[in-house]
């Protein structure tokens, strides 16, 4: 009975310890290595730039506003003296357009003239007949005038009076909305040429302006691009800047794997130097292509293998180092993904005999 007893409790025994194992392997075969990456900042300035001083070395921690760079901001010579020219040009073309616009006056007021003579000497004509008869009448005393007797020629001098008042106000009108035109400021170039000599006048009272650069926020300075007494065109980096933290995971999957891991996945996040420092990641892109993986990343740097990148997105605020090489883990792999990792890990077990055919 003591033997039964023994026997079982080394049954149990074998048991646990395969459990044991099982679950160390199943923990193994379904993680992959990475390494931590800071978000990286290309720090550069809009227009040209020459380097005054560099307050900042490689690697160093700055908060948020602190001096990166001492810059002159030097506008370009060739903006500076195409301005002259545009303003001439404009002036230009504004004296043409004010000569037409006197000589539309000019025109104006000679039709004017000329429709006020026509009706004037109409109506002149027409008084001088008026009269004639009027005196013609008064001659002839046996001969009864009526009232209505020059009405007719009195209505034709009343309608082109009314003529040419109609035509000297309408003249009016026009000429003075030309002259308004010179006068109040609807001159289509004068606002462009006030544009350019505001603009030429900032260009040269600014031509050399000592600019500070600053650190966008807190974090880390990485390469430093320029050096000083350098010239350097608009929109260059000048220096790379890193957020304190790392702030995602690039990894690399095992291709047995690849159909297993999608958008959205989690993973735990664990340092391989500390156990303990670990956060939870979200999958947040994947690789188009199957790649080699990195001799850093593999589980057995001296054999080849390949995979797909994964990109995991980790919370700012953890202990990571950037670059530093880390593991990630499937939370809740399924039975397939661990097959499949299993037979990948015995292949490689195999590929360590020297006497295995890997042919």
């Amino acid at each position: 009975m003591k033997y039964l007893n023994a026997y079982y409790i080394a049954i149990l025994c074998i048991g646990g310890l395969l459990w044991q194992l099982n679950d160390t392997l199943v923990t193994e075969v379904v993680s992959f290595y990475g390494f931590a990456e800071n978000k990286e900042t290309e720090i550069n300035h809009n227009s040209a730039i020459a380097i005054a001083n560099i307050h900042v070395q490689p690697g160093a921690y700055v908060k948020a506003n602190t001096p990166l760079l001492d810059v002159y901001q030097i506008q370009s010579k060739q903006v500076m003296n195409e301005e002259p020219y545009q303003i001439a040009e404009l002036q230009a073309k504004e004296i043409v357009w004010k000569t037409e616009k006197e000589q539309e006056i000019s025109r104006l007021q000679t039709k004017r003239k000329m429709e006020e003579e026509r009706i004037a000497t109409a109506i002149h004509k027409l008084q001088q007949q008026k009269s004639f008869d009027q005196t013609i009448y008064k001659k002839l005393k046996s001969v009864p005038v009526k009232n209505n007797t020059y009405q007719p020629v009195s209505d034709k001098i009343e309608a082109l009076e009314r003529e040419l008042s109609l035509i000297k106000s309408t003249y009016i009108k026009q000429i003075r909305a030309v002259q308004q035109e010179l006068v109040v400021g609807k001159n289509p170039y004068k606002i462009n040429i006030e544009r350019l000599e505001a603009q030429q006048y900032f260009d040269r009272s600014n031509q050399k302006k000592l600019v500070q650069i600053l650190a966008p926020t807190d974090g880390l300075v990485g390469n430093i691009h320029c050096k000083e007494a350098e010239h350097k065109p608009a929109y260059e980096t000048l220096i790379s800047f890193y957020e304190p933290n790392p702030t995602l995971v690039k990894g690399f999957v095992q291709e047995h794997l690849v159909l297993h891991v999608n958008l959205r996945d989690s993973f735990i996040i664990r340092s391989t130097k500390d156990a303990t420092i670990k956060c939870k990641g979200e999958v947040v892109g994947l690789g188009s292509r199957i790649i080699e993986i990195p001799e850093r990343l593999r589980k057995m740097p001296d054999i080849k293998t390949y995979g797909r990148e994964v990109l995991v997105s980790i919370p700012p605020v953890n202990r990571f180092l950037q670059k530093e090489k880390i593991i990630l883990e499937f939370i809740n792999p399924s039975k397939e993904i661990i097959a499949k990792a299993r037979e990948e890990k015995t292949l490689a077990e195999l590929q360590k005999d020297p006497f295995y055919d890997r042919q």
